[in-house]
């Protein structure tokens, strides 16, 4: 499924805020960001993770799964 037009959530963004971590381990591998791309896959790097994301659109949101890099392969 491609992202509804118009969907204002398609874009990379800044994670500047979370409960249970400070900007320290936020940002620990650089600026913590979420990108979400209107062709059903995104990214996120926060703390120590990067991680791919499987998206699925609904009319106003977006749900996604992880898959976890790590020494240049995909984990679920």
């Amino acid at each position: 499924m491609i992202a509804p037009a118009g969907c204002q959530l398609i874009g990379r963004w800044r994670i500047i805020e979370a409960d249970l971590w400070d900007r320290g381990y936020r940002d620990l591998g650089g600026p913590a960001t979420i990108t979400i791309g209107a062709d059903n896959h995104g990214e996120i790097a926060f703390g120590a993770l990067q991680a791919g994301l499987d998206l699925s659109y609904g009319p106003n949101m977006v749900f996604f799964l992880g898959r976890l890099r790590r020494n240049g392969r995909s984990h679920r």
